[in-house]
């Protein structure tokens, strides 16, 4: 039994890469698969040993955005937080969410 998208790893919305999680599990569950010459515990443990780092980084990640965003009832932390983000340039927000973008397909 293979688990997939919130069954495997399930996640806080802060970073809206739920579904996404899902299809990059599929694609990869479908590559380890499709060898078949090891068979369906090795394909199955080679999917866990793919699939895992990624999705519990991606997971604790949005765990922390959440925290550092709506979670907050500190006035202090707050606008602390308001401020860091005023003050991060662009480019620095956007390296910064393009990890989770930046995902590759296992070669075929």
């Amino acid at each position: 039994m293979a688990l997939l998208g919130d069954a495997a790893h399930p996640m806080t919305p802060n970073l809206g890469q739920g579904a996404g999680q899902a299809i990059e599990d599929a694609v990869v569950l479908g590559a380890v698969c499709a060898g078949g010459a090891e068979g369906v515990p090795a394909a199955l443990a080679a999917y866990d040993e793919q699939r895992r780092p990624r999705s519990q980084s991606v997971a604790r990640a949005s765990y922390v955005a959440g925290r550092l965003g709506q979670q907050l009832h500190n006035p202090i932390a707050f606008a602390m937080r308001n401020i860091a983000l005023r003050l991060t340039p662009g480019r620095v927000a956007l390296r910064s969410m393009a990890r989770y973008a930046d995902w590759r397909p296992p070669a075929g």
